[in-house]
């Protein structure tokens, strides 16, 4: 990985982190259930982010050779496959999964044993639904969008019906008037 990269993992690792000891600091001190909840909440805003990064990260596209040259000509080692670089990124991703098992651990003691599970699965029915929901709400902007599209077809074919009898009308009348005048 390189250095960006690296940082941007490692980042997303920090931030899990920081989330939490925002929760342990809420378990430990606060009675209000809403900010235990607040602080869960980001962590697994930021757990899914990090897992994002890491996946970004090793879709990665590797470098071209001119990278790679100048790279080696500059004498910058940012290569993905160096010991030190997947260490550092496998070490923070085992060390943020102990940590939220720590935590679970501290949950189930707190509140009995199985609420970690129960938020988990809580989380997961969560996310259906809001998947759910936005598919749905997808599929009813999409036929809007055909219904507001096929009333513009209707307007516009209707429109140039009228048109179209306007104008044969207004040729009869210029024919009647010319016979009339002729005559």
């Amino acid at each position: 990985m390189d250095p960006v990269t690296l940082a941007a993992v490692t980042g997303g690792f920090a931030a899990v982190k920081a989330a939490i000891g925002g929760v342990r600091s809420a378990l430990e001190s606060a009675d209000d259930v809403s900010a235990i909840a607040g602080h869960i909440d980001t962590l697994f805003k930021t757990h899914g982010a990090a897992k994002k990064r890491i996946k970004e990260a090793q879709n990665k596209k590797p470098p071209t050779a001119w990278q790679k040259l100048i790279k080696f000509k500059l004498g910058e080692d940012d290569d993905e496959t160096s010991l030190a670089n997947i260490t550092a990124a496998k070490l923070a991703e085992k060390q943020q999964e102990e940590d939220i098992k720590r935590l679970s651990i501290q949950i189930n003691r707190r509140f009995g044993h199985g609420t970690w599970d129960e938020i988990l699965d809580a989380q997961k029915e969560a996310v259906v639904k809001q998947r759910k929901r936005r598919k749905e709400e997808a599929e009813k902007r999409e036929r809007e969008k055909l219904e507001a599209k096929g009333f513009w077809q209707k307007f516009f074919i209707e429109s140039g019906k009228f048109i179209i009898v306007g104008m044969f009308i207004g040729v009869m009348i210029m024919v009647l008037v010319y016979i009339k005048a002729n005559k």
